[in-house]
């Protein structure tokens, strides 16, 4: 599948002078942060109002997205569905359809609202927004499922149609789509939130062409994109030597389905940089899974994804769809990333997350100190439960883990996956659901060692005060977020029910039901980060205070960092030196990549296999 250009009108619009184009760009912004803080404000689902899984984004005319891509989805299936002519006023689409998508939404909890923005009875733009509801039906309650093999198992699928037709609402189609669900007035909380957000934009914009008019608007928006291509073309691209930079990872699979025979499934890239053009090659993708961790993607949608790694290089820099002008995808078909019909996709998350990890490892070979570790910030597991009040309840938390460490940092500890995302507090659980938190830490050592070691994950201790089916999906159970430059592997995930009795549970794979009883304790550790750097070259006096602050512990100051403490904490600065000399000379020469122990024990039993050297 070949990159498909923008063919939309391009080039800088001279006439737009540079007070105007800040004070529109700063209104689309701001009128985007003014649509996802409505849609937490006001819905209803835990894990849109508490966890943050949602997005807003505002489109020009063509339907190119002209604020913060922020993983959003396009209008492309509006467009494609749709003749201009009969595109009204007043109307609203709903979606949700990753097969009618054009790439834009992976999985089928993501309800989608567009919104087209009129003025003067010309389209002009189009506001959208899209979360993540508790359900839409499907085998399991939330229509996240690791075991489903076909997306028809996985909940309502609703095509591009106005669920608003000039200002009125649709009611059997509303109806609908309400009693398609486990949790309706969840759901209808959700959806009557993303609605008004739209609403709200599309006033928003509309006071934009109000004041300037369609063509300084317009020359605006189009010099919004080349802004975010040039930023990239002329400051970012100039530090990447020309080359081919291939990076491989691997997405955890085993006992997901009987149907699939694999226990991991390889995403490799190839890092093209060439003058100032970059392209992302997945070739060598392995093909789409039986197991739902399939996505129907498209080039442009994974452009708007990966430009995020560049960040670090363009902090301030606005990354919207015109990225897609400097960076440019080969795709082959039918592989996880290009899944085809009726491939099952809800539980998508970890491809899609790792994305970004998979494209930054690939940077990592051109400038090492420019990318830091990795990290797997997104653990999920839930409940389906009754609540005190009888009421049928489902949670779902996305916990936290470490951020990768940097060139010039420590990672940030305890990070949550989802672009602005947040874990969910321990106070709102106990409230609101048959569960308590018995500790909430972050657990020693589970950043990866590095002269700037990776952050911490999270330790969460669940006691459960009533009973319920759980499911538990994490994706480093069997391997760790790797280490760069020299440093080591993060701390892997690991979930325990009734740790230390003769109870005990340790789950290794994915898992989409399991009875738990009042009474029963489920201990979750999520991953830490990847460290940079050699640990053996971290400050001393660094390592004794984390070891003082129970982020390191004693035996891991004198293994991986080489820092030997007194009994009174202080460093010991004769025997540090002598220890690092020895570890320094028994380990020889230091990798570019750090994978860690498991992933060797994974490799030394054939479960996988390597294409790309570490």
């Amino acid at each position: 599948m070949d990159h498909v250009p923008d063919k939309s009108p391009q080039g800088s619009n001279a006439c737009v002078d540079p007070i105007t184009l800040e004070i529109i760009g700063g209104t689309v912004e701001s009128t985007r942060r003014e649509m996802e803080l409505q849609i937490e404000r006001t819905a209803r689902s835990v894990v849109i109002r508490e966890g943050r899984d949602y997005r807003a984004a505002i489109f020009d005319r063509h339907g190119r997205n002209i604020s913060s891509a922020s993983g959003a989805a396009h209008v492309e299936p509006v467009l494609q569905n749709y003749d201009i002519a009969d595109v009204e006023d007043g109307d609203v689409f709903i979606w949700n359809d990753p097969f009618k998508s054009a790439g834009g939404l992976t999985h089928l909890p993501d309800l989608c609202i567009t919104r087209p923005v009129f003025w003067h009875g010309e389209l002009v733009a189009y506001a959208q927004a899209y979360g993540h509801v508790t359900d839409v039906g499907g085998l399991t309650p939330g229509s996240v499922m690791i075991g489903a093999t076909d997306i028809h198992q996985e909940g309502i699928i609703i095509p591009p149609v106005k669920i608003f037709s000039r200002g009125k609402v649709n009611e059997s189609l509303y109806r609908l789509v309400l009693n398609n669900s486990r949790y309706p007035t969840d759901v209808q909380g959700d959806l009557d939130a993303e609605i008004m957000a739209c609403n709200a934009g599309a006033a928003r914009v509309k006071g934009l062409f109000d004041r300037y008019g369609a063509d300084v608007v317009d020359g605006c928006f189009e010099e919004l994109l080349e802004r975010c291509a040039r930023a990239l073309r002329e400051v970012a691209f100039p530090v990447i030597p020309d080359g081919e930079y291939p990076f491989e990872d691997f997405i955890e699979i085993a006992g997901a389905v009987p149907q699939e025979s694999r226990k991991f499934i390889r995403l490799k890239v190839t890092m093209i940089k060439k003058g100032d053009h970059v392209t992302f090659d997945f070739t060598g993708t392995d093909k789409q899974s039986f197991a739902a961790i399939n996505i129907a993607g498209d080039e442009r949608y994974y452009v708007k994804y990966v430009v995020s790694i560049f960040r670090n290089m363009l902090p301030d820099t606005i990354f919207n769809g015109g990225a897609t002008r400097a960076i440019s995808c080969v795709l082959p078909k039918g592989t996880v990333l290009s899944a085809e019909y009726p491939a099952s996709a809800s539980c998508r998350a970890f491809t899609l997350f790792r994305l970004p990890e998979l494209c930054l490892g690939a940077l990592g070979r051109a400038i090492p100190d420019g990318v830091p570790g990795s990290s797997d910030t997104r653990s999920v597991w839930g409940i389906a439960a009754t609540n005190a009040e009888g009421e049928s309840v489902f949670f779902r938390d996305c916990v936290g883990g470490g951020g990768g460490g940097r060139a010039v940092v420590d990672g940030s500890d305890a990070l949550n996956g989802n672009v602005g995302g947040r874990s969910i507090p321990a106070e709102f659980i106990e409230a609101f659901y048959p569960m308590h938190v018995e500790w909430d830490r972050l657990p020693v050592d589970s950043g990866g060692a590095g002269a700037h070691r990776g952050g911490l994950g999270v330790e969460r201790m669940i006691r459960f005060t009533g009973p319920g089916a759980m499911h538990m999906h994490d994706d480093r159970l069997q391997t760790q977020p790797w280490g760069i430059n020299g440093g080591k592997a993060g701390q892997g995930a690991t979930y325990t029910l009734n740790p230390g009795t003769p109870e005990e549970v340790q789950f290794t794979h994915k898992i989409d039901f399991r009875p738990v009883q009042t009474g029963d304790m489920l201990l979750g550790i999520t991953p830490g980060g990847g460290g940079s750097g050699d640990p053996l070259e971290r400050d001393p006096a660094t390592v004794a205070e984390d070891v003082q602050l129970g982020f390191v512990s004693q035996q891991s100051a004198e293994g991986d960092y080489g820092v030997v403490l007194a009994g009174d904490s202080a460093v010991d600065l004769a025997k540090t030196s002598a220890l690092r000399a020895k570890l320094s000379a028994a380990r020889g020469a230091v990798a570019v990549f750090d994978r860690g122990a498991r992933f060797a024990e994974r490799l030394a039993a054939g479960d996988l296999t390597q294409t790309v050297s570490d």
